[in-house]
């Protein structure tokens, strides 16, 4: 059966307001097998507001009503119509009668036994009586009871619990906690999540939970809880051991990680998720819907990583993986449309970056191939008042020329949109990103450009050169590449170019 996820924040465990329906139910009265996943989400919460009342808080007190016994002050129990929480009101329909909590006044011991009998089996009634004999006494057949509470667990960022139908007279309330200390233990944080699995019993007496946990019922000892220090000394010491680190722990470093911090476990992320990506979605099912602050980054990361680190191949491998993978539930399918999400603005910021590389610096602006926008002169400043028409393509697209310090640029439209398609250049000052400009040695070129391959001057005149080296990247940068000419062992003319239907290295 599907899992449905709903958040169960903290503090709703202590919020009044049931709300919805005029003649609300309660459990017993619940029709046989009716319960609808919303409906045992909403019994949990309840249910935790009772369980609080024994093990983290204390019902509400009127403190000017005072018992003393045994060295103990009572405060008379003020709670008239007191409202349960749910986590959700359903809208009724005509085929589901939705449960929620009915209001209860509580006066008695007797009153607080039928209230957490409401919601818990006898024997874990019991139990939640024994956690503190002491806490509630009747007075004259008036319900007393001491004043405080044991306190929240402070590494506890929040909460969610799903529910989900065993057979049709048990349901199970898998509660996930999430640690994050980060707030007020930086440079330092405990993080991670830890679980509890509930029982929901149809029994004699009606729908009861047989087992329970606490409303900050975070593990700390749990395998996936953590401990980090984001400092210079203990970064060289956690970096040793990251490649032993799993899936999880890598994702949970990168919560809190930026700068140097970022890279060694963002890099170990990446390429787990390439080789194994069924134990990657597995591990980081428990991201989606979590409250912690950078979830959406780590979810991403090895989709935008790889567009923005890696090559070819490991491009080809995310895409493989994000249209062949088959997720085993609501939780990996989320991570799976987050990625592919995360997939599509990777390209395009990676397709832009690789665009934007090939420009001409020229008079404090960057001259750069590809599409403009808002029609001549588009965004730049100083260029000539009219471009010269250069006749017609053969696509009919008008064809335009233009030249401004020093760079001789070729432009297309096409319907409207304006394209720059070649800039050239044969004098010194005009310089690629790399900083190379006409005059500076072959050497020069190599160094910067590593990959360039020399092959015969190419080009409508050649330029008089010797040879050309040739710039083209390909992959992302498509068919745009940069000719740097060669004369006598220099730089005599550069030509940056998107032939768009070819390369002339392939």
């Amino acid at each position: 059966m599907r899992r449905m996820l709903l958040s169960v924040f903290l503090a709703a465990a202590l919020l009044t307001g049931c709300g919805g329906r005029e003649t609300p139910a309660s459990p017993d009265e619940a029709p046989e097998a009716a319960l609808t996943e919303q409906d045992v989400i909403n019994m949990y919460t309840a249910a935790s507001a009772v369980y609080d009342w024994f093990d983290l808080t204390t019902l509400p007190l009127d403190m000017e009503d005072a018992r003393t016994e045994g060295g103990l002050t009572y405060y008379r129990v003020d709670a008239e119509d007191l409202s349960l929480p749910v986590s959700a009101v359903a809208e009724p329909t005509d085929s589901t009668l939705s449960w929620t909590p009915e209001p209860v006044t509580i006066a008695s011991l007797a009153d607080l036994r039928a209230a957490a009998e409401t919601y818990f089996s006898p024997e874990m009634a019991d139990s939640l009586f024994a956690l503190s004999p002491d806490h509630y006494k009747d007075f004259d057949g008036v319900l007393y009871a001491t004043d405080g509470g044991r306190g929240s667990n402070v590494y506890l960022l929040d909460k969610t619990a799903a529910a989900e139908q065993a057979d049709e007279d048990h349901w199970t309330v898998t509660v996930t906690f999430y640690a994050d200390s980060w707030a007020f233990e930086k440079p330092s944080t405990t993080v991670g999540y830890s679980q509890a699995v509930l029982d929901l019993e149809h029994t004699a007496d009606g729908w009861k939970f047989t087992s329970f946990a606490p409303s900050d019922g975070l593990d700390l000892e749990a395998e996936t809880v953590f401990q980090f220090t984001y400092d210079p000394y203990a970064l060289l010491e956690e970096e040793s051991g990251m490649d032993t680190w799993s899936d999880l722990k890598l994702a949970c470093w990168l919560l809190h990680a930026d700068g140097a911090y970022t890279d060694g476990a963002a890099d170990y992320f990446t390429r787990r998720f390439l080789a194994d990506p069924n134990t990657w979605f597995e591990e980081l099912s428990v991201f989606p819907n979590s409250p912690w602050e950078h979830v959406d980054f780590v979810m991403e990361s090895p989709a935008t990583l790889t567009y923005a680190w890696y090559g070819q191949e490991e491009q080809d491998r995310l895409t493989e993986i994000l249209d062949t993978y088959a997720p085993r539930n609501e939780q990996e399918q989320s991570l799976l449309d987050t990625l592919r999400s995360a997939q599509e603005g990777s390209i395009e910021r990676a397709t832009e970056n690789a665009t934007a590389s090939f420009c001409l610096v020229t008079e404090g602006q960057f001259l750069s191939l590809g599409r403009k926008e808002g029609g001549y002169p588009w965004d730049y400043e100083g260029l000539p008042e009219t471009p010269q028409s250069a006749g017609t393509g053969d696509n009919g697209e008008s064809l335009f020329t233009f030249s401004f310090g020093g760079v001789d640029v070729a432009y297309l439209d096409a319907d409207g949109t304006d394209n720059i398609y070649r800039m050239t250049t044969t004098v010194p000052g005009p310089r690629t990103l790399g900083g190379i400009q006409v005059g500076d040695s072959e050497d020069d070129v190599k160094a910067v450009y590593t990959g360039a391959v020399q092959m015969e001057a190419v080009g409508e005149d050649q330029f008089g050169a010797d040879y050309a080296l040739i710039h083209e990247p390909g992959g992302l940068s498509y068919c745009k590449h940069i000719s740097f000419f060669i004369t006598d062992g220099e730089v005599s003319a550069i030509q940056v170019e998107d032939l768009v239907d070819g390369r002339l290295l392939s």
